[in-house]
C-alpha cells in the first residue's frame, strides 16, 4: 500500500476526532464529507494494493451490537 496514501488517511481520520470533539452540530456536512473520503482512499489503497476494482459485494453492514 502507498505510504503516502496510508498518512493522508491517517490524516483525515485525526483531523475527523478534532472536528467531532468540537460537538457543533454546524459541522455535520464536513463530517459527512470526511468520512466519504475516508471511505474513497480506502476504495483507492485497496485497488493499488490487490491491482482489482473493489466488488461492492464485499462491503457488508455491520450486525448491531
Amino acid at each position: 500500500m502507498n505510504r503516502k496514501l496510508i498518512f493522508k488517511i491517517a490524516g483525515l481520520a485525526l483531523a475527523l476526532i478534532e472536528v467531532h470533539a468540537r460537538q457543533d452540530d454546524r459541522l455535520a456536512s464536513t463530517i459527512k464529507e470526511m468520512l466519504l473520503e475516508i471511505v474513497r482512499m480506502g476504495i483507492r489503497a485497496y485497488e493499488q494494493h490487490t491491482g482489482e476494482p473493489l466488488d461492492p459485494a464485499l462491503i457488508k453492514a455491520e450486525a448491531p451490537l
